[in-house]
């Protein structure tokens, strides 16, 4: 009887040995199966359309999977829509405005800026033969995104040019660039900022345009830059795959870096590639804005500097356009 017992409970023994063993399997298989969910899944990758949306345009083309997984893409019309998705975490990669960037860090949205890819595509133009930032005072000048960017910057250059945004001037404000060029074509506006790519469809409509100011070489004189522009838009990669694939990312942080060096280096071919892919752009505005648009790929490690001079800039004028507090270390994630 007691061996019978012995028996019994060594029986018992080995099924908890082997029921542990199975929970300990089927555990470890969850892990990795949600370590390896990009691998055998999607990723989305969101822009809004104008430059940013050209300067993903290479990978958009080329680019339908990286390290098996499969890539999706969406060009949105507005900002809003990009918060939208980001908000519900529905894309894996953005390209945002980095005060966008800063805002969605202070609200505990789970993304990281990983590098910077626009730098400023802001020229004031003119139907009259005019020159210098003097020749601005007492004038109507139109602009857009009252409060943005756009704005910032163009104060911040009158201030640097001896200019009081409030006095010396009259900055009359529309709500985007699709305004700005019907009013300058039609006469209304006589000086206005245009944007790339809306300046080379001016251009073309309007080849006698005065294009007196690029904002971008401003920028570089006022604040003594060795390159031209300054931080306007970059890439966001979602925390969930920074943590579960960092070798996904940085492989398609890479695709992204090398399209960009393309699209640059062959302005032609980028813009019929734009054209085929409906972007909203013919392929000739596309290569006339290329020099413009000012797309340069630079990780965050690199531009720090820049980065920093930026949300400093933004939170002096108005807290609220970088989230209420100046964005800290966790914002960024570096990659080598």
């Amino acid at each position: 009887m007691e061996v019978f017992n012995m028996n019994k409970r060594f029986f018992i023994f080995v099924c908890l040995v082997l029921a542990v063993f199975v929970l300990s399997s089927c555990s470890a298989g969850n892990v990795t199966e949600q370590n390896n969910a990009a691998k055998t899944g999607q990723i989305k990758v969101v822009a809004p359309s104008g430059a940013t949306a050209i300067s993903i345009s290479k990978a958009m083309k080329d680019t339908a999977e990286i390290d098996g997984t499969k890539v999706e893409y969406e060009i949105v019309p507005t900002t809003d829509l990009i918060v939208a998705r980001l908000t519900a975490q529905e894309a894996d990669f953005a390209v945002v405005p980095v005060n966008l960037a800063a805002q969605l860090y202070q609200k505990k949205v789970p993304y990281k800026l990983t590098s910077v890819v626009t730098w400023g595509n802001l020229f004031i133009a003119s139907s009259e033969k005019i020159e210098g930032w003097e020749a601005l005072k007492g004038k109507d000048i139109y602009l857009m995104g009252k409060g943005l960017v756009p704005d910032i910057v163009f104060r911040t250059l009158l201030q640097k040019n001896g200019l009081d945004p409030d006095k010396d001037v009259n900055l009359i404000y529309l709500s985007g660039a699709t305004e700005l060029a019907p009013n300058f074509l039609n006469g209304k506006a006589k000086i206005s900022m245009l944007p790339e790519p809306v300046l080379s469809t001016v251009l073309s409509k309007k080849p006698d345009t005065n294009v007196f100011l690029d904002l971008q070489e401003e920028w570089k004189k006022a604040f003594g830059l060795s390159k031209a522009g300054y931080p306007q838009a970059g890439i966001l990669v979602k925390e969930d795959l920074i943590n579960n694939d960092p070798q996904l990312v940085k492989d398609y942080i890479n695709v992204l870096a090398e399209g960009m060096d393309w699209i640059n280096e062959n302005p032609k071919e980028a813009g019929a590639m734009a054209e085929e892919l409906e972007l909203g752009l013919t392929a000739d505005i596309v290569e006339k804005s290329m020099p413009g648009n000012n797309i340069r790929h630079e990780y965050v490690k690199d531009v720090r500097k820049e980065l920093d001079q930026i949300f400093e800039i933004m939170y002096e004028f108005n807290p609220e356009t970088v989230g209420g507090k100046l964005p800290d270390d966790g914002l960024y994630y570096e990659i080598n």
